[in-house]
């Protein structure tokens, strides 16, 4: 007995070395992980000297003589002599707030360079400014202008993206486009400008050593005056006030984070290893009464069909029709319905495409009755079997 308890004493005593050894290599490839992201910043950062960094605009506007700051590390605010903002790719969500106050600064006279091609993240400046960003059919890495830009005509431009702008108004200039959505349009607002592109890219270092990306460039703060500011927006590219950062951020950043992580780890291993329970012994029924699929199925029809969600419905089954008739054809779904059916009935000439984009219409709708809306699912799950 002895034995096995010296025994049990050497294993628990080397699972101690073991979880201090990890627990030191977590510290240091931690603390270098933050040290990196310090050094080599986000994507689209007037910090980062990377391919995909802007620090080569921000240096050449400093050597122009302009004065540029960098709206980081305290509260979003654009200061009073501000002439021209850079908001490039932005990974946190531009609330309505923020977006009326931008806005509101552009009203006096200044301008606001917006490049974003799009994400999870929210930004209500295109809803102000009655914009949305639509995908296109393709990637599209190079664009010329449709129009000249401070009197200079540019060749090709390198980009890269796969979303366009539509508009709900006709209040915008289209200076590049492509599939009839704008990749670069300028947009009057009040007394100054909003230049929306969907590329950031045509900022960034790797892209200025293209000389029409770097002539365009230049473009767009010919007109800012010496003694107004130009600024970089890197608040929404995730530099805040160390204060705004949740708890997770602080267990997982800081070395007293660290140190509790260590603990709770600590704990929950000596309990599992002694066999001690974290709650009493709950006796299980020896029968489970369980769902059907079918009562799952209807239920969730019936809170469905309470909501009125028939154009949820209705939108589940177009997406799931172009998802099964374009899968052995590897079709991408998400394709506007006007170049996907174009596809389709190239690849499959007995399909009915006239059928196929009415179907596809009907879809769309969202003030369908009950009887029309069954009749459509129907359709849409029949459609497209091939003849024999």
């Amino acid at each position: 007995m002895k034995r096995l308890s010296l025994k049990r004493d050497a294993l628990l005593l080397i699972g101690l070395f073991v979880a201090f050894a990890a627990f030191s290599a977590f510290v240091t490839i931690r603390q270098r992980q933050i040290q990196e992201q310090q050094e080599i910043t986000a994507r689209y950062s007037s910090n980062s000297a990377q391919p995909d960094g802007t620090l080569a605009l921000y240096t050449w506007l400093e050597r122009l003589g302009h004065h540029v700051e960098r709206i980081e590390n305290r509260a979003f605010q654009i200061s009073d002599n501000t002439r021209l903002l850079y908001i490039l790719g932005p990974r946190e969500s531009i609330a309505d707030n923020e977006a009326t106050y931008i806005l509101q600064w552009v009203e006096r006279g200044n301008t606001l360079i917006l490049a974003d091609r799009g994400g999870f993240n929210n930004n209500e400046l295109f809803r102000e400014l009655n914009a949305e960003l639509d995908s296109l059919g393709d990637l599209t890495e190079q664009t010329t202008l449709t129009q000249p830009i401070a009197d200079t005509m540019l060749g090709a431009l390198r980009v890269e993206t796969r979303n366009g702008f539509i508009f709900d108004t006709n209040a915008h200039v289209v200076y590049a486009q492509t599939e009839e959505k704008a990749l670069i349009a300028r947009v009057a607002h009040g007394n100054g400008f909003v230049w929306l592109l969907s590329t950031p890219e045509i900022f960034t270092n790797a892209s200025l050593s293209n000389d029409n990306n770097a002539k365009f460039a230049a473009a767009l703060f010919a007109n800012v005056p010496r003694d107004g500011i130009i600024a970089f927006d890197e608040y929404h590219l995730g530099f805040k006030p160390e204060s705004q950062n949740g708890l997770m951020d602080m267990l997982y950043d800081t070395p007293w984070g660290w140190g509790v992580l260590f603990s709770i780890v600590l704990f929950f291993a000596y309990m599992g290893v002694n066999g001690q329970r974290l709650g009493r012994v709950l006796p299980v029924p020896k029968t489970l009464a369980r769902r059907s699929p079918s009562e799952y199925v209807t239920s969730m029809a019936n809170l469905f069909r309470r909501a009125n969600k028939r154009g949820m419905v209705l939108q589940h089954f177009r997406h799931s029709l172009k998802r099964r008739l374009g899968r052995p054809y590897h079709l991408n779904p998400e394709l506007a319905d006007e170049p996907y059916v174009e596809m389709l009935a190239r690849l499959r000439p007995d399909l009915d495409r006239n059928e196929l984009v009415r179907l596809l219409n009907a879809l769309r709708r969202t003030d369908t009755s009950e009887n029309d809306l069954v009749k459509t699912i129907e359709q849409a799950v029949t459609f497209g079997g091939r003849k024999n």
